[in-house]
């Protein structure tokens, strides 16, 4: 079973660890998820499988949970390569936020990226698809019912507030992410 770092409601890590569905009320535990832009202002979303315990053939970002003795950072990078199959550099890993949601504390990244989705290697487990869209276009798979909404609005914020119409890349100086086959 896998095992997690507990925390108080102050965020604060608590000097034990329990099994991932195992908390109580006033427990918490630490989750991560990354919204993956390119130089065209489109994100990377992911389809989970049709056999998904929760929210099946959905659309989504990367998200997951940190393990025992995981910061988010790390439980990201973690998902991103189990997920995507990709290793990005850290320089290009923003953190944007945090909020509580039932019993986790959500962490939430933006990673810069002009990834191929031929070069991706998907969890099959997990992963049924990959695409890049729109932030509207996502925005209005949430309001039809196929895609999780879960830190989106939190993403949009950071995203409107910080870039307006910008784009994350200066031109001519691409971020490469590597790519693991």
């Amino acid at each position: 079973m896998e095992k997690v770092d507990i925390y108080n409601n102050r965020h604060e890590k608590l000097n034990y660890t329990k099994g991932r569905k195992e908390l109580k009320t006033g427990e918490y535990r630490l989750s991560c998820f990354a919204w993956i832009i390119n130089d065209k202002d489109e994100i990377l979303i992911q389809q989970r499988t049709e056999n998904a315990k929760n929210a099946p053939n959905m659309w989504e970002t990367v998200s997951g949970g940190a393990t025992e003795g995981d910061t988010s950072l790390n439980g990201i990078l973690r998902e991103l390569d189990e997920e995507l199959g990709i290793q990005p550099d850290i320089k290009d890993l923003t953190f944007i936020g945090s909020y509580i949601r039932y019993n986790d504390f959500v962490e939430v990244w933006v990673l810069k990226s002009n990834i191929l989705l031929e070069e991706l290697n998907l969890q099959k487990e997990e992963v049924q698809a990959v695409k890049w869209v729109t932030i509207a276009s996502y925005e209005k798979m949430i309001q039809e019912g196929i895609a999780i909404e879960t830190a989106f609005a939190l993403f949009q914020n950071y995203y409107n507030q910080y870039y307006g119409k910008q784009l994350f890349f200066k031109e001519g100086t691409p971020t490469i992410c590597s790519i693991l086959k």
